[in-house]
């Protein structure tokens, strides 16, 4: 469908995913000559959200292999520290940047992809992304010396944080918004459980192979096969992409070289994508107490997940003997209670969400805290019971069982804070996330550099016992915004036209 820009000069496609946060003032004026080309209407068949539902469940399942590939190489180099400390004669604590200094590329990389990717669309720059996060991990597969595999894991993590940068935008295109919490809630879990699969798998790498560094080949294959299987089977979900797409058809067919979209009179300058993505977000993040407050007890979960990766090993390798192999067994516990956790947040956003929305007559974001509230409740409960039953002489079932309720309480914060914060913010979703990604990426990169001192100063109970007070201390964060959220949100925004 052909439409004359003087009558809607800055509309977007229809459902375009990344939320029109920037204002009529952020886009280049056309040409008055120029006709600009839409979807044919809610129910065009080129539109994602009107594929068939094999089509969308496959673009979401890529997306969140894509994504699970990359999050288990975040954490997979935590259970190669202690041969990697011994071959370069080094200590532990300085080993353990391996993890960190991943996460410190997973700080910068969105400030690349978020761009890129509104630019180009979806497919490209994730695949380009984790293609050479791939090539860039054969530094640490084949490094001399431990400059070059902590830059070879610095840059992989620059590069493979594409999907998740995407991620929340992918969703969007694909489904709306009745089945959009489900897919989302799927897709996380997959997300959330790649860090735990980490050490699992990396555990019984270091134990039955030659060597630390298969951990790494590891890496190298499963990126490069995900990344050439998507080349042939992963469709283009950005709906301005695909009218952009359309367009140049359209020339090509009827030789009309006024036909423009979207996407083609979008401001690209530099000084643009630098208030838009470098300047907005922090101004969003420290004049809004919604994002502040979610965005640091979000961040601090996301922190303890990598802080628990290195309790493990010391809580049932050196306090109850186990081979290194095996004391990684016990992150299934952390597992089951991800799976658990999305089972839980799937059932409430059915049962509960809809029938309050169809109440209300509307969706109210306050709906989504009352569960996160019980998730608040279950890690420091979790917490307690795995430090306090960390001793030799209490049977390990019982504190692998503690696992349940740190994983599905951590999960049910994480996947709800995520909701939460774009339902409150739909119209500046990118800049709230883009600040939010970066928060939580310094937390989840900082907590493993104290880590072992915390764990083997303090001993498992003590310092378990804390970092459930902090929890205690955070959980009514949730409970206030569950009741004054309404209200705050009320207030005039940063960044309103």
């Amino acid at each position: 469908m052909k439409r004359d820009v003087d009558s809607s000069v800055f509309d977007l496609a229809i459902s375009q995913t990344s939320d029109d946060e920037n204002g009529p003032y952020d886009k280049e004026q056309p040409k008055k000559s120029e006709e600009l080309i839409d979807f044919d209407g809610p129910n065009d068949p080129e539109h994602p959200q009107n594929w068939s539902l094999l089509a969308r469940i496959w673009a979401t399942f890529m997306l969140a292999m894509f994504n699970l590939v990359v999050a288990i190489a975040s954490s997979i180099f935590g259970s190669a520290q202690t041969k990697v400390a011994g071959e370069f004669r080094a200590s532990e604590e300085v080993t353990v940047l391996g993890t960190s200094l991943y996460l410190v590329g997973y700080i910068l990389g969105p400030l690349i992809f978020g761009p890129v990717s509104e630019k180009f669309g979806r497919k490209y720059p994730m695949i380009v992304g984790v293609t050479v996060s791939g090539l860039f991990t054969l530094m640490p597969a084949l490094g001399k010396n431990l400059a070059v595999i902590f830059l070879g894991r610095f840059l992989a993590a620059l590069f493979g944080v594409a999907p998740i940068a995407v991620l929340g935008g992918v969703i969007t295109d694909c489904w709306d918004a009745v089945y959009r919490g489900v897919a989302t809630a799927c897709c996380i879990c997959l997300v959330f459980s790649g860090p735990t699969f980490g050490p699992l798998i990396g555990g019984f790498i270091v134990a039955g192979l030659d060597g630390w560094r298969w951990t790494m080949w590891v890496c190298v294959i499963a990126t490069l096969s995900i990344s050439l299987l998507a080349v042939f089977t992963y469709p283009e979900t950005y709906p301005p992409r695909i009218l952009q797409k359309k367009t140049q058809r359209l020339r090509e067919e009827t030789g009309n070289k006024t036909l423009a979209c979207a996407l083609d009179i979008e401001e690209t300058s530099f000084r643009y994508l630098a208030r838009i993505y470098l300047i907005r977000p922090w101004a969003l993040f420290f004049t809004e107490p919604i994002l502040v407050l979610i965005t640091l007890y979000q961040a601090f979960i996301y922190g303890l997940m990598f802080l628990f990766y290195q309790s493990f090993p010391i809580a049932f390798g050196k306090v109850r003997g186990w081979k290194t192999g095996i004391s990684s067994l016990p992150f299934l516990s952390i597992l089951v209670g991800v799976v658990f956790g999305t089972g839980v947040v799937v059932l409430y956003t059915e049962l509960y969400v809809k029938r309050k929305v169809a109440e209300y007559g509307k969706f109210q974001p306050e709906l989504r805290l009352p569960i996160m509230i019980l998730g608040g409740c279950l890690v420091p409960v979790g917490l307690l019971w795995y430090g306090w039953t960390s001793k030799s002489t209490i049977p390990w079932p019982s504190e692998v069982c503690s696992g349940l309720l740190i994983g599905c309480g951590m999960y049910i914060i994480f996947i709800q804070s995520f909701a939460y914060i774009v339902d409150c913010y739909p119209d500046r979703a990118n800049s709230a996330m883009a600040a939010n990604g970066a928060v939580r990426s310094v937390f989840g990169a900082s907590f493993p550099l104290f880590a072992r001192y915390m764990f083997e100063d303090l001993g498992v109970n003590w310092a378990s016992t804390l970092l459930g007070i902090i929890c205690i201390v955070m959980a009514p964060v949730p409970v206030i915004f569950w009741r004054y959220g309404a209200q705050i949100r009320t207030r005039p925004k940063v960044g309103e036209h």
